[in-house]
């Protein structure tokens, strides 16, 4: 499996390979290494391996400092040498209180390493001028491109030391890679695309050149494997439509099944009172979620607190913090998590209502089916979500919740008010919920991927 991130954590990944591992596969993950990860890792029978990543514009920027570090060194003796004769020198003709001429020991003796300071420092004046320049051109370099190309050529060598039955590519990111080993080594390729790749947000936006680049690369890789997966329905149908294929095999990313009960641990641990209800947001705390419609859905509501519980950006925490204080409503925003996706739906059945809230800012947020929307149903949770196809489907077709319109506060309030405000229809939707769960886990979710695995090169399983 090729996976372009640190794989600390990878939910998804990790919950695919320890299902082929206990079906008797042998699984090895290829992710890339960063600052606290190790080269290497055994995790539940699976074996990690990370790269490390050291694209062109690094070395090239490295060369460039070469001459600052063997030439600057030099010129910085020299200078602080010249300081201290002149400091000296002064001193020396003004510590009487009477003006001198400097005589012959005030002089700095000459030396080979003077004289090449004085040959050296307009050269070295120079270059650090040509060295901003270059700086700068090396930084308009494409930097995600260029890690892709060094993640590709180390990876690939890595890979081929072992080789595999099946070469697995988790997003486009990696599927040229897989790709080559796959057709090296006349092995399987399995293209798992855990979103629609050319449809993700992007700030700025993606260049229209750019867009129809990615596009052709998807385009001829992916009539070239030979299974797709893809995670929600209407974005397999997508794929289908855009690039003429076979429909891909959904598989959702559910959560395991463990039934729990309703706690107070948020409550206990971010000091709400246990009277007053809590709306729970799971994942990345980043732009585009609906955060801001959901914070100004509190001044609707009343003794209800808003929690997020995931990986949030520090630029963006910073932004969201001065947001809610603007509004008011600080005492009643609260930040916690992450936590194992394991303990994931354990901390949610402390609240009383799930926001599964995307904004329709591209396609692949429209079709999403969010494990967040999963995890809420495994603890027991109604749901207010946006009121896009998939997720319509599963909140309105299993009556788990209601769907609103993402952008407006307002409808959103109105959503957690039609929830909370009838105990009885509040009761059925938990109810609704955790029989749903006991459909859309990973114990039964994982029955198609191991079939789809079995398909291509038979069952492992003794």
């Amino acid at each position: 499996m090729f996976v372009f991130n640190e794989l600390n954590p990878d939910a998804r990944v990790f919950k695919e390979a320890k299902t082929l591992v206990e079906y008797g596969y042998n699984v090895r993950v290829i992710g890339f290494q960063v600052e606290g990860t190790a080269l290497y890792e055994g995790r539940d029978g699976f074996r990690i391996y990370r790269v490390a990543l050291d694209p062109v514009n690094h070395k090239m920027l490295r060369l460039i400092l070469l001459p600052d570090k063997l030439v600057g060194k030099l010129v910085a003796a020299q200078r602080e040498k010249s300081l201290s004769w002149h400091s000296s020198a002064v001193d020396g003709r003004t510590g009487s209180g009477e003006s001198q001429e400097p005589g012959p020991a005030d002089v700095p003796a000459v030396t080979p390493l003077s004289r090449l300071y004085k040959f050296l420092y307009p050269l070295w004046s120079a270059y650090k001028f040509i060295y901003r320049v270059l700086v700068h051109l090396i930084n308009l370099l494409p930097y995600v491109y260029l890690s892709y190309l060094d993640y590709y050529f180390r990876s690939f060598r890595l890979a081929r030391r072992e080789q595999a039955d099946v070469y697995t590519a988790h997003d486009l990111n990696t599927l040229p890679v897989a790709w080559m080993c796959s057709r090296l080594a006349k092995g399987k390729l399995v293209y798992d695309s855990h979103e629609l790749w050319l449809d993700r947000p992007r700030v700025p936006p993606r260049s229209k050149l750019n867009r129809f680049l990615v596009k052709k690369i998807e385009s001829f890789l992916i009539r070239r494997t030979d299974a797709n997966i893809i995670a929600g329905d209407f974005r397999a149908r997508e794929l289908v439509k855009r690039y003429h294929i076979i429909e891909p095999t959904v598989i959702l990313n559910l959560p395991p099944y463990h039934p729990v009960e309703s706690s107070r641990l948020l409550h206990d641990a971010l000091g709400i009172p246990t009277d007053e209800m809590i709306i729970i947001y799971i994942g990345i705390v980043n732009l585009g979620r609906g955060l801001e419609e959901a914070v100004q859905s509190l001044k609707y509501l009343n003794r209800c607190h808003l929690v997020l519980m995931g990986f949030a950006y520090d630029d963006y925490i910073s932004s969201l913090e001065a947001f809610i204080a603007s509004e008011g409503l600080t005492g009643r925003v609260h930040f916690f998590g992450p936590v194992p996706f394991e303990e994931v739906t354990r901390y949610a059945a402390s609240a009383g209502v799930g926001l599964v809230l995307y904004r329709n800012i591209c396609l692949n947020w429209y079709y999403s089916s969010p494990n967040k929307l999963f995890e809420c149903m495994a603890a027991g949770l109604p749901v207010v979500g946006s009121n896009f196809p998939d997720l319509k489907m599963y909140i309105e077709g299993y009556d788990i919740g209601v769907t609103c319109d993402p952008d407006n506060p307002r409808d959103i309030a109105d959503g957690i008010n039609r929830i909370i405000s009838d105990e009885a229809r509040y009761d059925s939707m938990r109810k609704n919920a955790l029989e749903a769960a006991k459909t859309f886990n990973w114990g039964n979710e994982s029955r198609k991927l191991i079939a789809l695995y079995e398909g291509l090169i038979g069952s492992k399983n003794v």
